[in-house]
């Protein structure tokens, strides 16, 4: 009996101690933050583009991805713990997509680009 006891404690992994998961949950902290990072200003006006019915889209929250207005996963690989705005289009039309990143209706643009902080920022910088 003695020996199934100690057998199982030889067998228990290192990895199963409270540091190990503490390691886990700090890796985890840097790819996705508790305090998302503020969304970045990508353009000062809107993208019109044909939204078509039907199809799923991932419109970039964050302001990092390089194919605006929509998501290319920039919000992931620079750990900004924002997620796209995911959204189905009703109907086939044409649709101002929001780049400032401050509109009140995401992901439509309702006119927000137009105000002076908006104006006054840098681009890829947070109003």
């Amino acid at each position: 009996m003695g020996s199934v006891r100690g057998v199982g404690t030889l067998l228990r992994p290192a990895a199963w101690t409270l540091n190990q998961r503490w390691d886990i949950t700090s890796w985890l902290a840097r790819w996705f933050p508790k305090t998302p990072a503020k969304s970045v200003v990508a353009l000062k006006t809107p993208i019109k583009v044909e939204l078509v019915a039907g199809k799923t889209y991932r419109w970039c929250v964050c302001g990092r991805s390089k194919k605006q207005p929509f998501c290319d996963g920039s919000h992931f690989f620079q750990r900004t713990g924002l997620s796209p705005l995911k959204f189905k289009a009703q109907e086939t039309r044409t649709v101002a997509l929001c780049t400032c990143k401050a509109t009140q209706k995401p992901p439509y643009c309702d006119g927000t680009h137009k105000s002076e902080p908006v104006q006054k920022a840098e681009l890829g910088s947070p109003l």
